[in-house]
């Protein structure tokens, strides 16, 4: 059996082929599908009962995907947010392990698809990914705090508090803090030991140890 992951070269060498016939299929939740999502991916991320019903057979992959061709064609590649755990061969799982993408891999090649899941290549491979912006203090920094609340579960004050001590320059603008923000609720991730008044937002100058507090600065 061939292997079952794909890297990011290859899924853009498709996406540039003018005659590409490839389904990104997005199995994360809601809110990470609507914040951030690889262009023209399909969003199946499937509740609990829809989710049983694929695993017994009363449902089809294909019948979940809107607007998918028949199974004989095209080629469906799906991702979520820890393909790196997922081996290059899969084998038979057993129901607690199996995720969407886990479950709706093996069903659409069973219906004859040819699908594959992307592979997530730095952590695969136990290495450092470079993430820059023509400053490095703003957009990268916003960039790497949220993909340290998504993937570790931190709050934003520690992701934020963790990137400060790693490079003691970083100054995220003022929308982008806010957007973090944003971004954490919609994570349901809140400092356990923060002891700062419910429903405020705090960040520290890179020139300066004094604290700011978000809600106050958005008028400015």
């Amino acid at each position: 059996m061939e292997s079952l992951c794909k890297t990011t070269t290859w899924l853009r060498d498709e996406l540039d082929s003018p005659a590409q016939n490839i389904r990104i299929l997005d199995c994360r939740s809601r809110e990470l599908y609507d914040s951030s999502h690889v262009e023209k991916a399909l969003h199946v991320a499937l509740p609990g009962l829809m989710l049983r019903r694929l695993r017994k057979g009363n449902l089809t992959a294909h019948s979940l995907l809107p607007g998918s061709p028949p199974a004989s064609r095209g080629v469906a590649l799906l991702y979520d947010e820890c393909t790196a755990s997922l081996p290059t061969r899969v084998g038979v799982q057993s129901e607690e392990q199996e995720t969407v993408l886990i479950t709706l891999l093996q069903k659409l090649r069973k219906e004859g698809c040819t699908a594959y899941y992307l592979q997530d290549e730095a952590a695969s491979h136990n290495c450092g990914v470079l993430v820059h912006c023509l400053a490095g203090i703003s957009r990268s920094v916003t960039v790497t705090v949220a993909y340290l609340m998504q993937k570790l579960n931190l709050s934003l004050n520690d992701a934020y508090d963790f990137v400060k001590r790693k490079k003691t320059n970083i100054s995220p603008n003022f929308n982008f803090m806010g957007q973090l923000l944003d971004f954490e609720k919609s994570l349901g991730l809140s400092s356990p030991d923060d002891n700062r008044p419910h429903g405020h937002s705090f960040f520290t100058s890179p020139s300066s140890d004094d604290v700011f507090e978000l809600d106050s600065l958005d008028s400015t």
